[in-house]
């Protein structure tokens, strides 16, 4: 009777075992199917706020490109005897607008705060995606420092060296035109720069598209 009881004790223990294990088994299954699903997802988002930041890129550099040309403009009409008229005010005007890059990094830094980063494994892919939005700090870097250019040197010269009340008989407004060219020739440099930057930000938007692309097929 005893060894009846113990042969059905470790029946029923070797039951429970088995379905403890199958049970374990179907929900890392449902967790995998679940986590797999959320990546794609996420790499889905990723791609989509890459391909937006990429045409934002491609805008800038062809408003980067019209400046540098206005640049080239302007330098040759400071300090000569030549009067720009109008037409020079407004290419200085141009070249005072900046542009901005505003990443789309919601899917990124969600991926980072929610600890979902783990969903990717592949080192070098997780340190691609990393890798690229660390690209981004460094262009957001230079367009800050143009931008300060801009307000700190050319913004202050149109106010408190210009007299607009000169194209009124035709003049050029700008006092002190030795000043302005050497503001603008110092622009000329950072628009280079800062089109190089984002130049860079573009094929890196390119590379990381391609990996995730490889990724989701």
């Amino acid at each position: 009777m005893k060894n009846t009881t113990w042969k059905y004790t470790l029946r029923e223990i070797i039951i429970v075992i088995i379905g403890i294990s199958i049970a374990f088994s179907i929900n890392k299954c449902s967790d995998n199917i679940s986590n797999n699903k959320l990546r794609k997802q996420y790499l889905t988002n990723l791609k989509s706020d890459i391909e937006a930041d990429k045409i934002q890129l491609n805008k800038n550099i062809v408003a980067i490109d019209m400046k540098i040309n206005k640049c080239q403009d302007i330098i040759p009409y400071l300090n000569t005897n030549k009067n720009g008229g109008m037409t020079l005010m407004n290419d200085v005007f141009t070249i005072l607008q900046y542009e901005n890059f505003n990443p789309k990094n919601i899917t990124y830094k969600t991926l980072i705060n929610s600890g979902d980063l783990k969903l990717i494994d592949d080192f070098e892919f997780k340190t691609s995606i990393q890798g690229h939005y660390s690209n981004y700090d460094e262009i957001l870097d230079v367009y800050v420092r143009h931008t300060s250019l801009i307000k700190d040197y050319l913004g202050n010269y149109m106010i408190n060296y210009a007299d607009y009340d000169q194209l009124m008989v035709g003049k050029t407004p700008f006092s002190d035109e030795i000043k302005l060219k050497n503001i603008v020739r110092a622009l000329n440099t950072t628009f280079r720069d800062k089109k190089k930057a984002t130049q860079d930000g573009v094929v890196s938007c390119d590379l990381l598209i391609s990996a995730i692309e490889k990724e989701l097929n």
